[in-house]
């Protein structure tokens, strides 16, 4: 393990989340590695792969539909994560790009309205969580993921979002629609107020550090 390192994918199109993947960095046991594959390019994830212990997809404003080139990439490493059992942990983004490639279905919630805040989402139990629960977590999105799929198991829902969370039936796959990692500075972004991101920022830190455990 002390050779490999936790593969951090930032797949923003106009705001670097620095922050964010230095709030993983600092609740993370194990070396981390950034990547900005459509602010930059994508060779440094098919170089940084065979030191991959395990691998985070963070938020961003693309869409999965898309189908992008930076996009087909990602699927590739996803294919080669699932196929060796590294653990990943899809957020946002992240969360919709593994429910679709995995054969589910995202689209528009809110007439393409986006939205953001902070949200009550029921969590339940799974390979992750280990018991069911309500707990508030900051979100800010568009679309979202709207039909899963028979290898997908959905782990956490909510009032505005059904499928706030799934899970893989037999991998170490695992996502999440709220922003588990957000930063302060994410948090005012979206019009949170210090006051309220401190008091449910452990929320969110808790599942990263689940995932961390799975690793």
């Amino acid at each position: 393990m002390s050779n490999l390192s936790l593969m951090i994918i930032d797949p923003s199109v106009t705001h670097p989340e620095v922050a964010s993947f230095n709030k993983i960095v600092s609740n993370c046991p194990f070396p981390c590695s950034y990547h900005l594959p459509v602010m930059s390019d994508t060779s440094s994830l098919s170089n940084s792969f065979s030191n991959t212990c395990g691998i985070i997809i963070l938020g961003s404003a693309a869409s999965v539909n898309e189908k992008s080139d930076w996009q087909l990439k990602l699927g590739e490493i996803l294919d080669s994560a699932m196929h060796y059992d590294i653990p990943v942990l899809g957020i946002c983004f992240g969360h919709q790009f593994l429910a679709k490639h995995l054969g589910g279905k995202v689209d528009y919630l809110w007439d393409k309205k986006k939205r953001k805040g902070v949200r009550k989402v029921n969590m339940k139990i799974s390979s992750l969580i280990e018991s069911d629960y309500l707990t508030e977590l900051i979100y800010s999105h568009q679309e979202g993921v709207v039909e899963s799929s028979d290898d997908i198991n959905i782990t956490a829902s909510s009032e505005m979002v059904n499928v706030e969370g799934i899970c893989h039936k037999t991998k170490p796959i695992w996502g999440f629609q709220t922003h588990i990692e957000a930063s302060l500075s994410f948090a005012k972004r979206q019009d949170i107020s210090k006051k309220k991101y401190e008091k449910i920022d452990n929320n969110g830190t808790d599942i990263m550090k689940a995932f961390f455990n799975k690793i």
